[in-house]
């Protein structure tokens, strides 16, 4: 089946295994706790307010130590949240639809050590009912409440116990499912064994500082701004398109294909005469991809691939 723009993507052994992704399918189960979404500007008045970028110096407690740290404020409005991170201890790898953060002394193909951040568009107990029966295959899971400084309640799933045995796992993972006004942040931290305490409190000092934002942020996607978007997407994944566009043997192009105050419709038809369409969200920039082949395919068919497209405007 083709995919999308034929994207071109890293080799699995190269990538930190990824959460797996969510599907509304799946309901909550009435035992995981999962707390109501907060407001969506919870900083207090008296917390500095820090520009994207910006570098300071805090102190922490590490180990009944205080311990001065460096930091630098990110700000992702099209993932809904706002953070900082030690820059000295962790190095950022920050993608469209993800934040991650890697142990300096980690390999950075492999790492041991890392806390990745993503924005899905489904409720928080959904992801809550898939996050515990996905884990619940390897490890005997704790579901707990937790209240972040900033961002409020969510719900913290603990994997490190291999299902069965009273034996830790070499890797530990935590997930903090946070509700946001238009689906929830999900936060992973990885860490193994003989180093979780440390770095458990440095990923907790980190998600404590979080501070969710509304997405919109009164933007408004126009429809010459998505078909942009999704021509650059395309080609960002797949540099050789704009040859082909270029040489014009094929018939390549993108084109509007529907608009409303809501959302709107770009089609890529592609040099393999793959249909390929992009459901955008204008406030968000949220959009989920459908693929029809003529002749191939019955009909439309949604596809696994989704994109934000604020990224993809310069």
């Amino acid at each position: 089946m083709l995919s999308g723009c034929g994207m071109i993507r890293p080799a699995a052994s190269q990538a930190p295994a990824p959460l797996p992704e969510t599907t509304a399918a799946v309901q909550a189960p009435t035992e995981v706790p999962v707390p109501t979404a907060p407001p969506a500007t919870p900083t207090p008045t008296a917390e500095p307010v820090r520009q994207d970028g910006e570098r300071f110096d805090s102190v922490i407690m590490l180990e009944g130590m205080e311990e001065t740290v460096h930091y630098e404020h990110i700000r992702r409005e099209d993932l809904g949240f706002e953070m900082d991170y030690d820059y000295e201890a962790f190095a950022r790898q920050s993608a469209p639809d993800r934040e991650r953060f890697i142990s300096v002394w980690d390999d950075p193909t492999n790492p041991e050590n890392f806390m990745e951040l993503i924005h899905r568009p489904e409720d928080a107990a959904t992801v809550a009912a898939f996050v515990s029966e996905a884990f619940s295959k390897e490890y005997d899971i704790i579901t707990v409440p937790r209240e972040l400084n900033y961002a409020g309640n969510c719900t913290m799933i603990e994997a490190s116990v291999i299902k069965g045995t009273n034996n830790m796992a070499e890797q530990i993972q935590d997930v903090y499912i946070i509700p946001a006004s238009d689906g929830c942040i999900v936060a992973t931290t990885h860490s193994f064994i003989v180093e979780s305490e440390g770095f458990g409190h440095r990923f907790n000092y980190m998600l404590n500082d979080m501070r969710l934002i509304d997405r919109s942020s009164g933007r408004t996607l126009t429809d010459e701004q998505a078909v942009t978007a999704i021509r650059n997407y395309c080609i960002a994944g797949n540099p050789s398109l704009q040859e082909i566009v270029n040489a014009g043997e094929y018939p390549t192009y993108w084109e509007l294909a529907s608009s409303d105050a809501d959302q709107v419709v770009v089609l890529f038809r592609s040099y393999t005469g793959a249909l390929v369409r992009y459901y955008i969200d204008r406030a968000t920039g949220d959009a989920y991809v459908t693929e029809f082949v003529p002749g191939i395919t019955p009909e439309e068919q949604r596809m696994e691939e989704s994109l934000n497209v604020w990224q993809y405007l310069g």
